[in-house]
């Protein structure tokens, strides 16, 4: 099947919206990630304990639906937040596994492919969006367990200088 130019460059724009659409639901992912290391982070610092091993690393191992259980408490405290999430979850497990088999023949046509990426953009913006609200429960995790938000803040900047500095 032969496409005119027109056509292969909307199909290259919604091969691109979907990569940044994956990558969005990756960050939300690792938001979610962060969250439980610093759930486990606070709960040891409440008991008097402190964390062995690497509480990231062990949360990585998860599921998102294992994520999303262990930090059902915090998550409900934000009206209709683990209800958007677990939505999230599986449009992400949607996107990973099925959405390129279901929708290839949406990239045949320009008007299916229009939509196609306004529909990933929606995605993305979602997947950002939720991303940003699991911080925010990070966040709070972090000050109960006694971390200075400030010098959380002031060290993500200086990471993000170091790698800019490091091309």
């Amino acid at each position: 099947m032969e496409f005119e130019q027109a056509q292969i460059d909307l199909m290259n724009r919604a091969y691109h919206q979907f990569g940044k659409t994956v990558f969005a639901a990756a960050l939300m992912e690792r938001s979610l990630v962060n969250a439980v290391a610093q759930h486990r982070h606070a709960a040891a610092s409440q008991r008097g304990q402190g964390l062995t091993g690497d509480a990231w690393e062990k949360a990585s191992r998860d599921s998102i639906e294992e994520m999303l259980r262990r930090l059902a408490p915090r998550l409900e405290k934000v009206p209709g937040l683990k209800e958007r999430l677990d939505t999230a979850r599986k449009r992400r497990n949607h996107l990973a596994h099925d959405f390129c088999f279901d929708r290839a023949r949406d990239l045949c046509a320009p008007n299916l492919t229009i939509r196609l990426i306004a529909e990933l953009t929606d995605d993305e913006e979602n997947f950002l969006s939720l991303s940003a609200e699991v911080q925010a429960v990070s966040r709070d995790l972090m000050e109960e367990a006694g971390i200075d938000i400030a010098v959380a803040d002031a060290l993500h900047v200086s990471l993000i200088q170091e790698a800019r500095q490091a091309r």
